[in-house]
């Protein structure tokens, strides 16, 4: 089997999603930065990030739609060609003198809302390009470049910021999307089944999906709908979406608690980034491994990762000094990306090609929308628990979670997605 690196259309895709993303997190430390210095206030960047993270919610459903009916290369370039209005807009007004907090959040919501549009495409655009026995090593290279761009980005834009301005910051930001856009063209449209492109629409010229009458319900809301019944009838990416969405759910509030955490263990500030960097070097540890190796037999893995990562928390309830916490930490992340990429591997065999942007839109949407009711859970109970009940409970939790997939019919359709990859690995051997 051919690592996905091998690819030529994998890597420029990559390529792009790099461009995209570093251009996604300097635009956000320097719009957080500017709120921070001009109004003075912490709670102002708390609004500037909730107002990222929620405000695309609901959009990406439809964007998924229009995933599936169209280029998902189109689509991607157009997507990374919007992105540069916000920084565009933002770095005129700034430069103007006009650029106002309430403006910020009118531009951070308008970028929120194309990001979401767009991102199904370019999610499912990933997949689409590697046989399905690289889809684990694939996922995991794409996830761990991304979460290694953040570690390097966020340094960098606030270089940026304090050498040249927000302003500059902002023009270097389209720059790179408008990189992203003309790289991403590049990107041959991957073939379907039947060797037609995934540009064929899947919505009839005069009516919806499977014979819909031409009406918004039948063009936009019955995709939408066949998609989520097949995410919550077929067990696999039930369980999927329930043990994520419940560790989104769970885990979510875990950044929020690492600086009070930190002062508990008698702490600085530094400590709090020290604990940070343990989560993320665990993670870039588990991104590294499973991108050259993945285990044939998904389900030990995933049910292992599962009860590792409650082992990570239950060191964390134990934890009296940071060496202890900070390992905690990193079992946790590391075990976290075990399970995802394999997760991950196996649910996209249970998704029809021409279904992908929907599926992926939607499978966000529900295993992230929990997070921030777990960052209000959070909230509650540092007010009136010790941290040794909050991570023993959230074990406790994840714990009791992972039993989920020794239930018959979801561990028995996780086998035969074994067998299913492994056939296919066979026959292309043998061919």
């Amino acid at each position: 089997m051919e690592h996905p690196i091998k690819n030529p259309n994998f890597r420029t895709y990559l390529v792009a999603r790099l461009f995209g993303a570093l251009g996604s997190y300097m635009m956000e430390v320097a719009l957080m930065w500017w709120a921070l210095e001009t109004t003075g206030r912490n709670d102002s960047v708390a609004w500037v990030a909730l107002t990222m993270s929620l405000v695309g919610l609901l959009v990406a459903p439809f964007g998924g739609v229009m995933a599936d009916r169209g280029s998902k290369v189109k689509m991607s370039s157009r997507g990374y060609m919007l992105s540069t209005v916000a920084p565009a807009i933002s770095a005129g007004l700034l430069y103007l003198g006009y650029l106002s907090y309430p403006l910020v959040i009118a531009i951070v919501a308008f970028d929120n809302l194309v990001s979401s549009f767009f991102a199904p495409s370019t999610s499912a655009l990933g997949p689409l390009l590697l046989a399905k026995e690289q889809y684990a090593q694939g996922a995991a290279l794409a996830q761990g470049m991304s979460k290694f761009l953040r570690m390097v980005s966020m340094p960098l834009g606030g270089v940026l910021v304090g050498s040249v301005g927000v302003a500059a910051t902002l023009i270097v930001t389209v720059s790179t999307y408008i990189l992203a856009a003309v790289i991403i063209r590049f990107v041959a449209e991957p073939a379907g089944e039947d060797g037609a492109t995934n540009a064929q629409p899947v919505v009839k010229e005069q009516g919806g999906e499977a014979g819909q009458p031409d009406t918004i319900r039948g063009r936009w809301l019955e995709p939408i709908l066949v998609v989520l019944r097949m995410l919550f009838t077929t067990p696999v990416l039930f369980a999927a979406i329930v043990m994520v969405g419940l560790l989104n759910l769970i885990l979510s509030p875990i950044g929020a608690m690492m600086a009070p955490f930190a002062k508990s263990l008698g702490e600085g500030p530094g400590a709090y980034g020290t604990l940070m960097a343990g989560v993320t070097a665990g993670e870039l540890a588990g991104f590294a491994l499973f991108s050259v190796f993945r285990s044939p037999r998904a389900l030990p893995v995933i049910f292992g990762g599962s009860l590792a990562i409650a082992l990570g928390m239950g060191l964390l309830a134990m934890a009296h000094s940071m060496i202890l916490a900070v390992a905690g930490l990193a079992l946790s992340g590391f075990s976290a990306v075990a399970l995802g990429v394999h997760l991950d591997a196996l649910a996209v065999q249970w998704i029809p090609r021409e279904s992908m942007g929907r599926a992926m839109s939607l499978i966000g949407m529900l295993v992230n929308g929990l997070g921030p009711l777990g960052i209000v859970f959070a909230g509650l109970a540092l007010k009136t628990l010790p941290f040794s009940y909050i991570f023993g409970g959230i074990a406790l939790l994840v714990m009791l979670a992972s039993l989920m997939w020794l239930w018959p019919p979801i561990a028995k359709a996780i086998r035969e997605a074994e067998v299913a990859i492994a056939e296919e690995v066979l026959a292309q051997d043998a061919a």
